[in-house]
């Protein structure tokens, strides 16, 4: 076949939305039915250790975009949109001969403007309109780097569908207003107040077939035909927009989920008093902040939600429904690349743009407290052709989603280009070595005053706050639900000392490729 004669190989790059490192089967929690993803890990390497960027969206899907941390590419938190006078890793690719593609969800830009930047308008006004139904039936890029484009905004069902996805169920003649919108935007969620519960669980009014995952598995598997036709190298971003909240899951995989043994998270009592002021406001009343104390700065710190907001049962069986979904429609596609021909010479990766807390600690959503649970995600790796010989399964070697640019480049034979930030994982991936990092930073950069920064070794982590005096430090191995603070423990001073320094020495290195010096002076 034309595939086998190319050395170079196809990228696929499968992303979810806010998904746990923990939600596949092969770690042993009850619920979750994943033998695609497992059998994927069985034969390529499943990072265990693997971190994000930022637990916030758009920060961390603009660091998969252009290999770069969010502290370098301006994309600091949600509803902000950068300049992007970087090159980007599909642009790099698409530079040297590969067809690039982005599906589904993007979220590289402020919601405000995220239609017409899509569409091209890359310096939009806030009160510009944006394109019309019609211009989506005819538009597919380029956009940052991307050939080819079919995206969608939203989560699930909180939103009437928009761009492509709209396009796509108007086409087969879905009734939108039946579906769709039966769960408004971030309503107040607290029955106390008289107010209405947002509603979760059992979305039983959507068809599989017109399910969001469904179109974004069909047109990755219609662009892949394509590319595999004309013979060329290709890179697909397919970006599922499951499982981010409000947690909704059509059949059958609601129903299929054995809830007999799933157990629902508390609060251990006493656990936030060595911790930041704003865990426990978070848990108590839903709100970081007191208006006056820490480092308030008028802004929302996004998007830490307290266990009375949701409904943990009809949550949590959604939740793992929807991972369990995604599961067998990846399914789908790595059966067609097999039937093609082209699953061995695909490099794919699947993985997440930052976890969830799930009622851990009482508390769900993601953002500021500092938990392994949104700064892990999952990250399987699977490329038979170009790691043969390696050790198959799991590692422990720590991965950082801002490596998949350095990864993607150096398997396609392109160089990074000057200010690519992040690392290689080849050599692990190849066997040739047990790690390709010491150490990783997550960066959260909520608000313009809101930022900290967390730096994680094989067995700490320090958790350090720009404007504020407090601080985190955890023993991984002894304590990996981070129950104990060891910030202010005399006993550790000597150890946070250390691992100071080592977070500055950090810092340093992140500067990345660097233009080469070419004379003396």
């Amino acid at each position: 076949m034309l595939e086998r004669m190319n050395p170079r190989p196809n990228i696929l790059l499968i992303t979810t939305d806010q998904q746990r490192w923990d939600t596949l089967s092969l770690h042993g929690q009850p619920g979750y039915r994943t033998p695609v993803l497992d059998g994927l890990a069985a034969n390529g390497l499943c990072f265990d250790r693997a971190y994000c960027p930022s637990p916030i969206s758009t920060p961390s899907r603009v660091s998969m975009l252009t290999g770069r941390y969010p502290s370098s590419h301006g994309a600091y938190t949600i509803g902000s949109t950068p300049e992007f006078h970087d090159p980007t890793l599909p642009g790099e690719l698409s530079r040297h001969g590969y067809r690039t593609a982005i599906v589904g969800k993007t979220h590289f830009t402020s919601r405000r403007v995220e239609a017409k930047h899509t569409a091209g308008r890359l310096h939009p006004g806030l009160d510009e309109a944006d394109p019309p139904e019609s211009f989506w039936r005819q538009y597919d890029g380029p956009y940052l780097g991307f050939d080819f484009v079919r995206v969608g905004w939203g989560h699930t069902n909180e939103r009437l569908p928009s761009e492509h996805y709209r396009a796509w169920l108007a086409a087969r003649g879905a009734n939108l207003d039946r579906f769709h919108n039966n769960h408004p935007v971030e309503p107040p969620r607290s029955p106390e107040e008289g107010k209405e519960v947002i509603s979760t669980g059992c979305w039983s009014n959507m068809p599989e077939e017109l399910h969001q995952t469904a179109w974004i598995t069909e047109e990755t598997l219609g662009f892949v035909e394509r590319q595999q036709a004309a013979g060329r190298p290709w890179f697909c971003w397919t970006s599922y927009k499951d499982p981010h909240f409000p947690f909704v899951c059509p059949e059958p995989f609601y129903g299929a989920v054995d809830m007999s043994e799933v157990r629902t998270h508390a609060l251990t009592p006493g656990e936030f008093d060595d911790k930041p002021p704003f865990y426990k406001r978070y848990h108590e009343s839903g709100a970081w902040h007191d208006g006056r104390r820490d480092f308030y700065d008028g802004q929302s710190v996004p998007a830490c939600r307290r266990n009375k907001w949701v409904e943990p049962r009809t949550d949590m069986q959604a939740y793992i429904g929807m991972c369990n979904m995604l599961d067998a429609y990846v399914g789908r596609i790595a059966r067609r690349l097999e039937r093609l021909g082209a699953l061995e010479h695909t490099l794919l990766v699947f993985t997440s743009d930052h976890g969830e807390y799930f009622g851990h600690h009482g508390l769900w959503g993601k953002g500021l407290p500092a938990y392994e649970d949104v700064h892990r995600v999952p990250c399987v790796v699977h490329w038979p052709a170009g790691t043969r010989g390696a050790k198959k399964g799991r590692t422990r070697a720590l991965f950082n989603l801002v490596d998949l640019a350095q990864t993607f480049l150096e398997a396609a034979g392109v160089p990074a280009p000057p200010g690519m930030q992040g690392v290689s994982q080849l050599p692990v991936l190849r066997g040739e070595a047990a790690r390709a990092r010491e150490d990783t930073i997550v960066e959260c950069h909520a608000t313009p005053h809101v930022y900290q920064q967390s730096y994680v070794t094989e067995r700490h982590k320090l958790v350090v706050y720009r404007d504020a005096p407090y601080g985190e430090l955890y023993d991984l191995e002894a304590d990996p639900e981070q129950m104990e603070n060891l910030w202010d423990r005399p006993a550790h001073a000597g150890l946070r000392a250390e691992l100071m320094q080592r977070f500055v020495q950090a810092n340093m290195r992140k500067d990345g490729t660097l233009p080469p010096r070419v004379w003396g002076a």
